[in-house]
Parts: C-alpha cells; structure tokens; sequence
C-alpha cells in the first residue's frame, strides 16, 4: 500500500513538474545575475553599441548580499551613448517582435536613463526612459536621430527600486512602473507612458546610460514571466521529502 501511494505521489509530482514547463515554454529571457562574477560583464548580455562605457555585476547597493547589473562604469553624464559614446548592452533575439517585459529597476540619480527595446544597431531602436525632474517618463525613436513619439509622467526619484513593466503590441507600446515593495498588481497600476511607431517591427531588450537592473523577465504574455521549474536546490527538497515520508 505504502509503495503504491509512493509511486502515486512520484506520478504526481512528475505530471506537475511537466505542466510547469509546457505552461512556462513562453519565457524568453531571465537574468536575476546571481551566477555572475562581480565586477564582471554579465555573461547572458553583449554589446549591442560598443561605446567606451563598460556594464558591470555589482552588489546591490540596498542589499550587500545580493547581486545586480549597474550598466554603466562611467557617471551618468559621461553613460549616454549619443554624444559621450556609453555603450548598449542587449539581451535576447534579434527576431522578438511581442512580448512583456518586467524588470527591476534604480537610477543612481536625476538625469537621462532607461532601457532600449527592439533594438537592431546603435541608429534603429526605441528607448523607454525617465527625464530630470523625477517624473516625465517618455518614448523616442532613434533613426540617426531622435524623435518623441510618447509624453507620460510618473513619481520616479533616485536610489529607489522600482518594478517596471514594458508590453509591445504590434506598433503600440505601454510602461507602467511602481515602487517594488508596492504589491499592486500591475493590471491595476496607471499607464505611465504610452506610444504607438510602427518603424521598427523586431529587436533585442537593452539598457540605455547608466541604471541598476534586477530580476528581468521577458515572456510572450504575462502569464510567462515565472520560472519553468523550481531551482535544483529546491527540487531536491522537495524529492528528499517525498522518500522520507515513504
């Protein structure tokens, strides 16, 4: 009796951990930089723009014990890479046109930075970024030049994480960003800026100046943005304890 509710439970737990990964097949990218060497570049990143900044994984500066990307090595000023020549590291596929992308997010201070998306080279991408005054939040294109195609604003302040979350549908674009402590569900969280350009239709995900990143999830719809499996720490505890009790 005891060996047939083991071999129940093994079922079980096996039909669940194969649901996991078949409902979870839609995320794209995750990166939390834990598995990454401080004062490294980080290792599932590349340069998009190679500029003469440098990214680095760094110790968060709220929390000594865990591990962040601080995008830039240079002061803000000096991070852009129009004018100073700050580079754009990116992530994912070149070929990723929709999806959601949900990140944590702290700027050092009050000037121009953000995050790239659907970026093809340093003159074709789109940039989702926060302007002095810590509350405009707006869109531009990058063509070889730049033009604002979204106006929003949004309470933002430095040295604060955030939670950030971009959708791109088609040509239109949305962001929303909430302090990370705050447990709004983002459905229920304002838009903050809004855009609608139908220039470029796939690119990667990317930084832009100098900002700090945590726990970035980039998935087809919402309901991806969680890992497909429990880390292998946990999953054998979870074994451990089912061989215990039988």
């Amino acid at each position: 009796m005891r060996l047939s509710i083991f071999c129940i439970l093994i079922a079980v737990f096996t039909l669940t951990m194969l649901y996991s990964m078949n409902t979870s097949a839609d995320l794209l990218f995750h990166d939390d930089f834990e598995k990454d060497a401080i004062d490294q570049e980080p290792k599932k990143w590349e340069i998009g723009f190679a500029g003469n900044t440098k990214a680095i994984v760094v110790a968060d500066p709220k929390d000594a014990g865990n591990k962040v990307l601080k995008t830039s090595n240079k002061a803000s000023d000096a991070s852009r890479h129009d004018g100073p020549g700050g580079s754009i590291y990116v992530c994912g596929d070149a070929n990723w046109d929709d999806y959601v992308a949900e990140w944590d997010m702290m700027f050092p201070d009050d000037f121009y930075m953000g995050v790239v998306f659907r970026f093809q080279d340093g003159n074709k991408f789109y940039l989702s970024d926060r302007r002095q005054g810590n509350k405009p939040y707006q869109f531009w294109k990058q063509h070889g030049g730049w033009t604002l195609i979204g106006n929003g604003m949004v309470d933002n302040k430095p040295m604060v994480w955030y939670r950030a979350r971009l959708t791109l549908t088609g040509d239109s674009f949305t962001f929303k960003l909430k302090e990370r402590d705050d447990k709004t569900p983002f459905q229920d969280v304002a838009v903050a800026t809004e855009a609608k350009d139908g220039d470029y239709k796939t690119g990667k995900f990317g930084n832009y100046g100098l900002i700090y990143i945590d726990n970035l999830f980039i998935g087809v719809s919402v309901d991806d943005l969680v890992l497909p499996v429990q880390p292998q720490d946990k999953l054998s505890t979870t074994w451990g304890s089912i061989k215990a009790a039988y």
